[in-house]
């Protein structure tokens, strides 16, 4: 997993790319933490370039909806297609995170 950050407009968006598994877990603390200490209220997780989520992943999308509520922060997810899609169809994570 590699992840990007930047600002636009009134949105923190934050594009994983890459695979969102297990191995990932002590990257994706840094995202994290990037999302508690970021300005915006909307976050935004950009899974355009995310190839493959298992549910370890999924686990950790829910820790970072956790992380930006407590936070007083909106967290969506975008670009979500293919087998990522389907992932998330299944695990009815799109009924606890708004998707785009």
């Amino acid at each position: 997993m590699d992840y990007r950050c930047e600002v636009v407009g009134d949105r923190f968006i934050v594009s994983i790319s890459g695979v969102l598994t297990f191995d990932d877990h002590e990257r994706f603390r840094q995202v994290i933490g990037e999302i508690a200490e970021c300005a915006p209220a909307m976050v935004e997780l950009s899974l355009a370039s995310t190839k493959m989520v298992d549910s370890a992943g999924i686990g950790m999308l829910l820790l970072a909806n956790d992380k930006a509520v407590r936070g007083g922060k909106t967290l969506r997810l975008s670009g979500v297609t293919g087998h990522v899609a389907k992932v998330i169809e299944l695990s009815k994570i799109d009924q606890l995170i708004p998707v785009d």
